[in-house]
């Protein structure tokens, strides 16, 4: 599969994971990432396939203002035994630039087909479940 065959699939497993009645999230398909976001895209679930680091990246990116990326991050801090408990152990947050703060996980790049896509799928379905209603309850502040 090629890179854009690959992450539209990826979308449609997630899609075909998520609950009934779930929001649809927008997305921008760019050439090795996709990004999916409910209302802003600066905070946004991506899939990024990393060719140089032989990995995928499938998380939670906050690239907003630097004030409200460190709020998002420190929200979900004070969450983050619970975040791996739900999740997995290889969940990370962490300030990705100077700016900009994620909450993601990788896997080991391998051939782009429909199993590599099923087990990416899933895991992004379960980051936006998982998500989903930490960021409604969190956005209260």
């Amino acid at each position: 599969m090629r890179f854009h065959e690959f992450l539209v699939a990826v979308r449609e497993r997630a899609e075909a994971r998520l609950p009934a009645g779930a929001p649809r999230l927008q997305g921008r398909l760019r050439f090795s990432l996709m990004q999916l976001y409910r209302d802003d895209p600066r905070l946004h679930y991506e899939v990024w396939i990393q060719r140089k680091t032989g990995r995928i990246e499938v998380g939670l990116h906050f690239e907003g203002e630097p004030e409200a990326n460190y709020r998002w991050a420190e929200a979900l801090g004070r969450r983050v035994l619970e975040l791996q408990a739900r999740l997995g152990p290889d969940v990370e947050l962490e300030e990705w630039t100077r700016s900009w703060t994620r909450l993601h996980q990788t896997v080991p790049l391998r051939k782009l087909d429909d199993d590599l896509a099923e087990e990416v799928g899933e895991l992004l379905a379960r980051f936006i479940e998982v998500m989903e209603p930490i960021l409604a309850e969190e956005a209260a502040w």
